[in-house]
């Protein structure tokens, strides 16, 4: 949990600031491909070394194999001009040397030969021995002398029992640690028959000029084997032993050079000598690292370098990119806390720069919207001030009458009264209702109360009929409707008619709308002056002022407002026959929305 906190605390600033995942991005991205060339480079930098390693070597252990089979063709042309002597080794059997005067001189001529031998390459060979089978002797030539002896047991065996047994030898053998020997056998054709052998001690040292030329890098080690591999030479004894069984592995494959590579390091191995001998060479891996040191070296203090630069570089550019951008963050944090006078003096020419500028001009539009709002608030109270004060009078005079209608019906003048309460039922209307939202009932009962003071005026010129649908009196409309309307009837449409003068008002309830008509039998309006109204109803949203008059457009206007393009009034009229008005309005009741 503490760990998650933490976490959670350390990466809120991240999360919460532009700036800082901006410095996190750039900093990846330019340190990213920076750490992966390093990376590519120490990689590439490390085969391509390993790679001329090993390319080197090989050269070299051919080269080597190369010296090895000459050296060692050199030492058997000596056992070979033993081997091939005739007087040694006799073609058939019987033979023997022996010379003309009749004295054994056998023992001198193989003296003067393997002396002969033995002076002519004293410089590579250390000892020359000839065994001869017929004699069951040893003849041994060194530096000290040339003697012999019935001796038959050597390195690769008793000879006698090899000579019974009728085995071909041709080894080469370890004698000492800087010196080996040659040995082979000399066999009769027909029947394999072992006539002899010789045996040739060689110095290893002779090889040292081609080991020193493999031993190329301080730290590696180089060994000769035999074919089971068995150390022949090791001219670098103090050194690190190969791992045994990487030799194995390596002595054991196919008779071809080749190397082995490993966490270890690369071990190189080449068959010389018809696969009797392996030269083997092995380089630790930390030579392969320390000679790719240098180069990884630079290239890592040179990707830090860059990498430093590149987070510094990297910070500063999201810094200053972002600078901008927190310094209209704050101005607009001040215009929260209802402070204006933050307006951004230095703009910029780029996209910022925009951003900038329209800040700016919004700031001063709501500067301008404030005052506009302020002194709209001062108006409003002035007209509500004004409102109050003009409530007064319908008051005053809505008592009055009140006082006329009680006189009225004190003195038995009950016509007075009800043409007074009517009046005053109507100024009652206008101050009662503080709401502009009123159910069809009372709009009704307020026209009723007005086509009532018109009777007291036209007499028995006019005849009023009010036809309300059931339940329809409960849905609301907006108020002051329906009296303009009615209003309308007696100004244009029933003034100057000669007959008797008829007022139809119904209210009808169809689907979800109510639809209110009001019909008359007046005067009447041509096609003309039909098209002319209807257009002027249908721009019910242009050149409006809402609530300073109660004419038709008014209305019409007042009721799409409230309820929708699709509401409002429809006019119908004929030239003689009359006009009928009918307001359609949704059937909404009180507390209900309009669908």
């Amino acid at each position: 949990m503490e760990i998650r906190n933490m976490t959670r605390r350390l990466l809120l600033p991240f999360q919460m600031s532009m700036r800082y995942k901006l410095m996190i991005l750039m900093v990846i991205i330019a340190v990213l491909p920076l750490t992966l060339v390093t990376i590519f480079a120490a990689k590439t930098t490390k085969q391509s070394l390993s790679l001329e390693i090993i390319r080197s070597n090989e050269s070299r252990m051919d080269w080597a194999a190369k010296y090895f089979d000459e050296k060692f063709s050199q030492l058997h042309s000596v056992a070979y001009s033993l081997l091939m002597d005739n007087n040694l080794f006799p073609i058939t059997n019987g033979e023997s040397m022996s010379t003309g005067n009749g004295l054994d001189a056998g023992k001198l001529y193989i003296d003067e030969k393997l002396r002969s031998l033995y002076v002519a390459n004293n410089n590579n060979i250390v000892s020359i021995s000839l065994y001869l089978n017929a004699k069951q002797r040893m003849y041994i030539v060194d530096k000290d002398a040339v003697r012999s002896t019935d001796q038959w047991v050597t390195l690769v065996g008793n000879w006698s029992e090899i000579a019974n047994n009728h085995q071909t030898v041709n080894k080469i053998v370890k004698s000492t640690r800087n010196n080996f020997k040659l040995v082979r056998s000399m066999n009769r054709f027909e029947d394999h028959e072992i006539l002899g052998g010789v045996f040739i001690e060689a110095r290893w040292n002779m090889m040292d000029n081609v080991i020193n030329m493999i031993h190329s890098e301080p730290n590696s080690q180089v060994l000769v084997l035999d074919a089971q591999g068995n150390n022949m030479y090791n001219p670098y004894p103090g050194q690190t032993m190969i791992d045994q069984e990487m030799l194995e592995k390596a002595i054991h494959s196919p008779m071809e050079p080749g190397f082995i590579k490993s966490k270890q390091g690369i071990l190189f191995y080449q068959p010389v000598v018809s696969a009797d001998l392996w030269i083997v060479k092995f380089i630790p891996i930390s030579y392969v690292n320390q000679g790719a040191s240098t180069t990884l070296s630079f290239s890592f203090y040179t990707a830090m370098v860059s990498v430093l630069l590149a987070i510094i570089l990297s910070v500063l550019i999201a810094y200053f990119t972002t600078k901008p951008i927190i310094r209209l963050t704050r101005s607009m944090k001040a215009v929260e806390h209802q402070n204006f006078n933050v307006g951004v003096d230095k703009i910029r020419s780029d996209e910022i720069g925009t951003l900038e500028r329209r800040f700016n001009s919004m700031l001063q539009k709501m500067k301008e919207l404030i005052q506009i709002e302020y002194k709209s608030k001062i108006e409003k109270r002035t007209a509500q001030l004004k409102a109050m004060q003009a409530q007064i009078n319908p008051h005053f005079l809505y008592n009055a009458l009140q006082s006329i209608g009680g006189v009225a019906l004190s003195r038995n003048a009950p016509e007075i009264y009800e043409h007074v309460r009517a009046l005053s039922e109507l100024f009652r209307y206008t101050i009662k209702m503080k709401s502009d939202i009123v159910t069809v009932a009372d709009e009704i009962e307020h026209v009723t109360n007005y086509l009532q003071i018109q009777k007291l005026r036209f007499q028995d010129m006019i005849h009023i009929q009010i036809d309300i649908e059931e339940d329809c009196g409960i849905y609301q409309l907006p108020k002051f409707i329906l009296q303009p309307i009615v209003e309308n009837c007696f100004v244009h449409g029933l003034e100057g008619q000669m007959e008797k003068w008829l007022v139809t008002i119904r209210v009808e309830k169809m689907m979800d709308e109510i639809e209110i008509s009001i019909e008359d039998n007046g005067l009447g309006m041509d096609e003309v002056r039909l098209e002319e109204i209807r257009r002027q109803l249908s721009r019910w949203g242009e050149d409006q002022v809402l609530g300073e008059s109660m004419g038709m457009n008014n209305v019409n206007s007042r009721i799409k407002l409230i309820f929708g393009q699709e509401y409002g009034m429809f006019v119908t009229s004929s030239k003689g026959v009359g006009t009928t008005v009918k307001v359609v309005i949704p059937a909404i009741i009180k507390g209900e929305e309009p669908l």
